[in-house]
């Protein structure tokens, strides 16, 4: 009997070994270790299922999760991804703020006085850390230093120093005139692109928030346009794009001027132009003040409405609104 039991372990032997190696050697592949399962006078080997373990960030994800659900494909030919300006206020919440922390190493005590930054200063910020989580790890644990180096959504974009120790910069000062934030020297290559890629997704222009008409994008800034469609037209126009700005990226003060009253809209109906070399718009248009000057049939405000113009890849465009429709656009 003795020999019997050194041969034919009990069961319960066997799942105590199971338990302890997968305490001391956690890289032991799955399934390694099979029990002998008495049936009968036979016996068979019954891998022992692994328990699939728990999302380390489930709360991140999540939150991860809708950001990308809520994001737009808009841009002068339809490939630029964006967050609308009024997704963000649904999504950077206080509770989903204080429900992202606690998948951090942030201490609990703190997390109230984290919530009321994030929606003061930091609300970008915010998500571009949430995409920043992996299966492995997590990024929003660095918003203290981030915080603590005076990184802001008023900092955004941002570019990096191409050598360790790393820093970013503010694109707008460059990297002369911009602070030096340090809070990256310790990110990793892969961490520093992905926080590029990301930012921009929030950083669509609202359009009539500036008082200067014409502005230069970086390439990777989206516009906010949406359902284009190219239009040929017999005009000096030459060839226009239909497309629709989401209203959320039209300043509140410029809606009503477009003729746009309350807030449900889900879209506005514009006109896009490409500036080429052979158009003969600027003897009666202005591209960098948006104002008219000689007197023309088309090019004129009983026509249209102009509401911005961009120079981005080295192409000219102008937005703008066509007062009576498409029936006299040809």
């Amino acid at each position: 009997m003795i020999i019997d039991a050194l041969i034919k372990p009990p069961v319960s032997f066997l799942r105590s070994l199971q338990m302890m190696t997968s305490i001391f050697l956690p890289n032991l592949a799955p399934g390694s270790i099979s029990e002998k399962v008495p049936r009968g006078n036979n016996t068979r080997d019954t891998p022992v299922s692994p328990q699939k373990s728990p999302q380390r960030y489930p709360g991140l994800f999540k939150l991860a999760s809708d950001v990308k659900m809520k994001c737009l494909k808009g841009g002068i030919r339809g490939n630029e991804r964006f967050l609308p300006n009024n997704k963000l206020q649904e999504l950077v919440t206080r509770d989903n703020i204080l429900l992202a922390l606690q998948d951090t190493t942030i201490d609990q005590n703190r997390h109230e006085d984290f919530a009321a930054w994030i929606l003061e200063n930091g609300m970008r910020l915010f998500l571009i850390l949430v995409l920043l989580t992996s299966d492995s790890e997590e990024h929003l644990s660095s918003l203290e230093e981030l915080m603590d180096d005076s990184v802001k959504d008023s900092a955004l974009p941002l570019e990096f120093a191409e050598d360790e120790p790393y820093y970013g910069y503010s694109i707008a000062g460059g990297a002369e005139g911009s602070p030096k934030f340090h809070a990256f020297r310790d990110w990793k290559d892969n961490n520093l692109i992905l926080f590029k890629i990301y930012q921009w997704i929030f950083l669509a222009p609202t359009m009539g928030a500036s008082p200067k008409f014409r502005h230069q994008l970086p390439r990777e800034q989206p516009l906010p346009l949406l359902n284009l469609v190219k239009k040929p037209t017999n005009s000096i126009l030459g060839e226009i794009i239909c497309a629709e700005i989401h209203p959320a990226h039209i300043s509140s003060q410029r809606l009503p001027t477009l003729g746009v009253n309350g807030t449900s809209l889900q879209s506005i109906p514009v006109l896009a132009k490409l500036i080429q070399p052979s158009d003969k718009l600027s003897p009666f248009f202005d591209m960098d003040t948006g104002k008219f000057k000689a007197a023309h049939p088309i090019i004129s405000p009983r026509r249209i409405r102009p509401i911005a113009a961009y120079e981005k890849n080295g192409e000219d465009l102008v937005i703008f609104q066509w007062v009576d429709n498409d029936s006299s656009l040809n």
